[in-house]
């Protein structure tokens, strides 16, 4: 099956319906051409795996992600697994995908619920003590 193209308002819901997906940031029509035959030879191997690819147009997702370029980024269940400058060659998502479909994601998760609170306590307690205290 071919990749789907997604934009702004495409790119949460195709996110949502899926398990895992390739997703690739193309800035150049030979980019896309050659992601689309990446995809197609993917989907015979791989068919619970969507793909898609978001076009140069849609700035708005290149900047979110923090992209000035061509990437591919692989998530599962809405969580991001893979983000890199760049195609993969296909040696790379064969050992990528079946590493990130045997994930436990309820470890997953908790791993990032884990990172997230740490991080929040370090900026708490980056604040000078006397402004925490509200002296200053």
């Amino acid at each position: 099956m071919a990749p789907q193209f997604l934009d702004e308002s495409s790119f949460d819901g195709f996110l949502s319906g899926q398990d895992t997906a390739v997703i690739a940031f193309v800035e150049q029509k030979a980019d896309a051409a050659e992601f689309f035959a990446l995809a197609s030879a993917m989907t015979a191997k791989y068919p619970a795996v969507a793909f898609a690819q978001v076009g140069a147009g849609s700035r708005v997702l290149f900047e979110t992600f923090g992209l000035s370029g061509t990437a591919t980024a692989i998530f599962r269940q809405r969580v991001g697994m893979y983000l890199e400058p760049g195609l993969p060659a296909p040696e790379l998502l064969e050992r990528l995908l079946p590493a990130i479909a045997a994930l436990d994601m309820e470890r997953v998760r908790n791993e990032l619920a884990q990172e997230k609170t740490a991080r929040e306590s370090l900026a708490v307690h980056r604040i000078c003590p006397a402004t925490r205290r509200g002296k200053l």
